[in-house]
C-alpha cells in the first residue's frame, strides 16, 4: 500500500468525491491557507508518485485517483488501530461507539454486520 501525507489525503478525498478535477476546483475545496501554487505542486509530486492520473483539457490538466478510496480506508484504519488502540479492535469500537452516537439506523446496520460477521465466525470453527 502507497503511503501518503495528510495533505494528500486530503485532495483524494476530494477526488474521490468529484471522480476528477482541475487544480482550481481541488485548491478552492481545500479551504486551506497556502497558495494556488502549493497546491498545484503538490498535485504534480502525487502525480510523479503515481497517486494520481491526469489528462490535459485546453490549458489546464484534470487530475483523477489512482488510489482506491475503500484500499486507503481500509489501510488507514489499520493503522489508527494498530497507533492509537494498541491494535485492540475492541477498544476502538468502544471509543467510536461511544463518541460517535450512530443514529438508529446506522445501529441498527452495525447489529447487521455484528450478525453477519458471528455468521461467518461460525463458518470456520
Amino acid at each position: 500500500m502507497k503511503k501518503y501525507t495528510d495533505k494528500e489525503f486530503d485532495i483524494l478525498t476530494i477526488l474521490w468525491e468529484l471522480e476528477e478535477g482541475s487544480v482550481q476546483e481541488i485548491h478552492d475545496k481545500l479551504n486551506s491557507t497556502s497558495g494556488y501554487t502549493t497546491t498545484l505542486k503538490l498535485m504534480q509530486i502525487m502525480f510523479d508518485k503515481g497517486l494520481l492520473d491526469r489528462r490535459k483539457e485546453g490549458k489546464k490538466h484534470i487530475y483523477i485517483p489512482k488510489v482506491d478510496q475503500k484500499k486507503a480506508q481500509e489501510s488507514g484504519i489499520k493503522k489508527m488501530i494498530n497507533g492509537l488502540f494498541g491494535g485492540s479492535k475492541l477498544s476502538f469500537a468502544q471509543s467510536f461507539l461511544g463518541n460517535a452516537k450512530p443514529s438508529k439506523e446506522e445501529l441498527e446496520s452495525i447489529k447487521e454486520m455484528i450478525k453477519k460477521l458471528e455468521e461467518n465466525a461460525g463458518d470456520s470453527l
